[in-house]
Formats: C-alpha cells, structure tokens, sequence
C-alpha cells in the first residue's frame, strides 16, 4: 500500500473545503450569489481532482545525488519550502498588482507572465490571458452584478485628466 504524501493531503483539504463552500453557497437565496461560489469552487474541485491524480501515478522519482550530510528528508523539505516560497512571491504580486492595477490590468499581466516564466509560448499565453480575462469579466460584472475593482494608478491617473 502506498503511503499517502504531504502534497496529496494538502489538496484534498482544499478540495474538501471547496465542497464545503459549494454545498454552503447552494443554500443561498439569490442566484447572483449563488454563480460566483460555485463556479470558483467547481474550478477548484476539478484542478484539486487534476493535481490529485497527479500525485498519486506520479509515485517516487528516482532520487537525486545528495551532499554529503545531507538527509532526503531535509533535501526534500528544502524543496518544498522554496516551492512555497515562490508560489507565495507569485500571489503577493498579484496581489499588489490588483491593489495598483486593477484586476481588468492585473489578470492578463499576470496570467501572461507566469505562462511565459513557465514555458509556454507567446500564443499560448497571450489567448490565455484573454481567455482568463473574459471569463473573470463575464461571470463577474454581467452575470453576477459585481464591478471588479479598477486599481489605485488607473483611478490616480483619471482624477489626473479630470
């Protein structure tokens, strides 16, 4: 029998709170409220589904040279902290990108850069970028009523002109 990996555990808690948040927003009254809920949840189950599978046939690569001294246990915590590390880097960013940007700016910029960071082509990345862009759009602003907001230099800026 398989032991069960940290990573794997990590994803079906997150999955597991995704069902949370899908069975709690199909209680909701309205429909609006109900749409933003469920479509991220539902995204959220099937790439935690996707992730899931790919931890389990994954299974033990073959093991890297070490230095000396250095356990497998101690060099694989190293790796998945600077995993954490650089994910983390990645959703400040975003973050602060929305804080100054906006989320019209800062969904494509960085959808497109950390497409391109990670090997895609300019194609690719850049009809993803629209893709994520419009679907975000739509189910945001026309379905479900929400205006997302327009960042801290678009709004500097237009007060500006005015």
């Amino acid at each position: 029998m398989k032991k069960i990996k940290a990573n794997a555990c990590i994803v079906m808690g997150i999955m597991g709170i995704a069902l949370i948040a899908i069975v709690l927003s199909l209680g909701m009254g309205h429909w609006k409220s109900k749409l933003l809920p469920l479509i991220l949840s539902g995204l959220i189950l099937i790439l935690g589904a996707i992730e899931l599978r790919g931890e389990i046939v994954e299974g033990d690569k073959s093991p890297t040279p070490m230095r000396e001294g250095e356990t497998s246990e101690n060099k694989e915590s190293k790796r998945i902290l600077r995993g954490y590390l650089v994910t983390g880097a990645w959703v400040g960013g975003f973050l602060v990108a929305i804080l100054l940007l906006g989320f019209l700016i800062a969904i494509p910029l960085f959808t497109l850069s950390y497409m391109k960071l990670h090997g895609s082509t300019w194609r690719g990345a850049i009809s993803l970028s629209i893709f994520v862009l419009g679907f975000m759009y739509v189910i945001s602003e026309p379905l479900a009523g929400i205006k997302l907001y327009r960042g801290l230099l678009p709004l500097y800026l237009s007060e500006l002109i005015d």
